[in-house]
């Protein structure tokens, strides 16, 4: 896994003066709430998504990172369209809640962690893939079935997998598959939520591979989704950390990873293993349950932070340019970051 890292790490260094400067995705003031329900009663909202915003540049790989409930797979839902939101989104220049979904989902589409929940029992691998090019109608008959065998053979497997079941694969061959899946529109964006989760750690390994040759190959740009900040760190380009539907931190990898300055970036990092570390430290349960269930006004990371003031109680969460450097934008939504 290691070699497989320094793979990574060292092709990233080689697309840097790759990434354009177009925009392929922007996601402004997004929120999103739902009414909170006890014994049938409606209480009050709980906000999922608190005012997000960053962007996405064109051949960029940008990580996402959190932990479980934080509200990255419901940011990931907004940008697909599959739940309702307040903001705007914009995927290559088109409006999320403006323009028509068939016309967006041929620029952005998504991996999932369950492959097997992907996809579809009851029907063959070759059908499943062609599916996305007979509801669009694109190509004759021939085409398509010729585009599913250049997809096949472009995620690893060969067209005798066309007349196979998703039952018939192995986990990987299965997300490969769903990799497909995601290609077949050829995308500008495409959203991997923690698509090597669900993976044993060598074939996770061979998905990270040919994620970063899709990316090379074909100058798309990806939003990967995950828990595991040294994973976001080795992979991609920029990260944004999220805590209780915001984020807290965005910026370079390298400034994200060796440079944090959001106390809850930092309880992150503390928490994990780096590669030349043997075991994890864990984050203790009582911090577990007060990052889960306390809702607070203010900065959310206030009951937690060693830095916490009286003024943090009435702060509005948004987003500080903290670099030196203008240019590297290292974002961070505290204002005692450099205390």
């Amino acid at each position: 896994m290691a070699i497989v890292y320094a793979a990574i790490l060292q092709r990233r260094k080689e697309r840097r003066t790759m990434v354009d400067i177009e925009k392929v995705l922007k996601v402004e003031g997004v929120s999103n709430s739902y009414k909170k329900r006890k014994f049938g009663f409606e209480m009050k909202d709980v906000q999922v998504l608190d005012n997000i915003n960053f962007h996405i540049n064109k051949r960029e790989f940008f990580g996402l990172v959190g932990e479980s409930g934080c509200g990255k797979s419901t940011l990931c839902r907004a940008i697909l369209g599959l739940i309702d939101f307040d903001g705007k989104i914009t995927i290559s220049n088109l409006n999320r809640k403006e323009d028509k979904k068939k016309v967006i989902a041929r620029k952005v589409q998504a991996v999932f962690q369950d492959p097997m929940s992907a996809l579809n029992p009851k029907k063959t691998i070759g059908f499943i893939l062609e599916e996305p090019l007979r509801i669009h109608k694109i190509g004759t008959k021939k085409e398509r079935s010729m585009r599913v065998n250049e997809i096949l053979e472009l995620v690893g497997l060969d067209s005798s997998y066309r007349e196979r079941y998703p039952s018939e694969l192995s986990g990987g061959q299965r997300q490969r598959v769903c990799i497909g899946c995601a290609l077949i529109l050829n995308p500008n964006l495409i959203i991997a939520d923690e698509a090597v989760s669900a993976l044993d750690v060598s074939v996770g390994a061979q998905i990270l591979n040919l994620f970063q040759e899709l990316h090379d190959s074909f100058a798309m740009s990806f939003l990967f989704v995950s828990h595991d900040l040294n994973l976001v760190y080795y992979l991609c380009d920029r990260i944004a950390v999220m805590y209780k539907g915001s984020i807290v931190e965005m910026g370079d990898a390298e400034a994200i990873y060796y440079h944090p300055l959001h106390p809850y970036t930092q309880l992150l990092l503390s928490s994990i293993p780096k590669l030349e570390e043997e075991g994890q430290k864990e984050i203790c349960n009582e911090e577990k349950d007060m990052m889960t269930n306390t809702v607070v006004s203010g900065c959310k990371y206030y009951q937690l932070c060693k830095l916490a003031k009286e003024e943090c109680k009435t702060w509005n969460n948004m987003l500080i340019n903290a670099a030196e450097n203008n240019e590297k934008q290292h974002y961070v939504s505290c204002p005692y970051y450099n205390y």
